[in-house]
C-alpha cells in the first residue's frame, strides 16, 4: 500500500515539474515577444512616429514590396495616416492578418514607391 502511494506521490511530482517547465518555457516565449515589441515602439518613437500611425498606414492604400536584404517574411510599406502623414515601414508578416512592425521613418516628397 505505501509503495502504491509513493509511486502515486512520484508520478504527480514529475507532472507538477513538467507543467513547471512548459510555464517556464511560456513566460520566456511572451516575454521575448513583449520586448521585441516594446522594441519596436521605441525605435518608431525616436523616428518621430506613434505606433497609432503605423498601424493606420494598413488601413489605407499603400504599396509594398519584399526587404531583399532581410528573411522571406519581411516587407516595406509606403501608407500614409489618418492625418495624412506619408509614413515608411519594415515590417514581418506574422500571418493572421498580424504584422511586427521594426522599424519607420517620414517619407519626403516625391519618394514614394523608390525602395
Amino acid at each position: 500500500m505505501r509503495k502504491k502511494a509513493r509511486e502515486q506521490e512520484e508520478k504527480q511530482g514529475n507532472l507538477d515539474l513538467e507543467l513547471e517547465r512548459r510555464l517556464e518555457l511560456e513566460y520566456k516565449n511572451i516575454e521575448k515577444r513583449l520586448r521585441e515589441q516594446i522594441d519596436g515602439v521605441q525605435d518608431l518613437r525616436e523616428h518621430g512616429i506613434e505606433p497609432e500611425e503605423a498601424e493606420e498606414c494598413f488601413f489605407h492604400d499603400f504599396d509594398y514590396c519584399k526587404d531583399e536584404r532581410r528573411f522571406d517574411d519581411v516587407y516595406i510599406l509606403d501608407g500614409r495616416t489618418d492625418r495624412g502623414r506619408r509614413l515608411r515601414l519594415v515590417f514581418q508578416d506574422k500571418g493572421d492578418r498580424l504584422a511586427r512592425i521594426f522599424t519607420g521613418w517620414e517619407l519626403k516628397p516625391g519618394k514614394r514607391g523608390k525602395k
